[in-house]
């Protein structure tokens, strides 16, 4: 890390869970986002803490006073939907992504507010892998672009969360959010994964030549040997990166269902993983100027 930078938060505090060798690996030159930026997660793989990851630092950021908006790419049960639903008084399902997809609403009647002041989300539902297999709705790797280029609101910063796979709307994610932040676990499964996905990278360069690895995290880390050589691979494999641990907590583990349901930041404020997330939002994004 260049210390003429004193810009960069201080790390995170390290505790009894973090090893010298998990401290955040901050590549020379690497800053702070200004906005609006645009960030996207993914991995293809199922488990690899992209929907915690898109959560968390997304409340993290709209705590520190910038407006927020998810787009929920995943058309699974226990996506960022569930996690944070979108506050409405729409009865059943509210116009959402699919809607957007099908030209039947436009981006801000699909952003809804959420229960973190400045933090909005783009709902979906499993409905939305009709995106997927329907032939009659075109353009759908573009169509998160120009939702965001098409909103009458601007927000500081956009967040797509990418389901577990590499199909068109992982693509749209991609394409629309070009800075992508990579979680997964110290796994070999993991790793393999990062085989396809950088390959898929490689590909949408050519409709989207601004991609660009800006972060990749482990998740629930525990000192282990397997961690241990996993972070160095991934060093090597990424040199442009933010490279950082998010550590396993037992306080946000061991919640109760009705708190666990709620914000990171709400049920477990001062858990190893949440400073971890807060590290990470204030090392993607400055924070503007009062």
């Amino acid at each position: 890390m260049s210390l003429a930078d004193a810009t960069l938060p201080p790390p995170p505090p390290k505790g009894t869970e973090l090893p010298t060798w998990m401290e955040p690996r901050i590549p020379d030159g690497f800053e702070p986002l200004a906005t609006p930026a645009r960030f996207c997660c993914v991995m293809q793989k199922g488990g690899t803490s992209k929907t915690t990851t898109t959560v968390c630092l997304g409340c993290e950021l709209a705590l520190l006073g910038l407006r927020v908006r998810i787009w929920d790419l995943d058309p699974q049960e226990g996506s960022a939907t569930s996690w944070m639903p979108p506050q409405t008084n729409v009865q059943g399902t509210p116009p959402n992504l699919l809607h957007m997809f099908e030209g039947k609403a436009g981006p801000d009647e699909v952003t809804y507010p959420t229960s973190v002041p400045n933090l909005h989300i783009v709902p979906s539902y499993t409905s939305l892998k009709q995106a997927e297999i329907n032939p009659e709705i075109v353009g759908v790797e573009h169509a998160v672009n120009w939702g965001i280029e098409n909103s009458s609101e601007p927000f500081d910063v956009e967040i797509a969360d990418c389901g577990p796979s590499l199909g068109k709307l992982t693509i749209a994610g991609m394409i629309a959010c070009p800075e992508l932040i990579i979680p997964f676990k110290p796994s070999g499964l993991d790793m393999r994964s990062l085989v396809a996905l950088n390959r898929t990278i490689e590909l949408t360069k050519r409709v989207q030549p601004n991609l660009n690895r800006r972060a990749v995290i482990l998740g629930a880390v525990l000192k282990s040997n397997l961690t241990d050589a996993m972070y160095k691979r991934v060093c090597l494999d990424y040199p442009e990166s933010l490279v950082m641990g998010v550590r396993s907590s037992v306080a946000a583990m061991e919640a109760p269902t009705p708190q666990i349901l709620q914000p990171l930041h709400v049920y477990a404020p001062e858990a190893t993983v949440r400073q971890d997330y807060k590290y990470l939002a204030q090392m993607l994004v400055r924070r503007k100027a009062a």
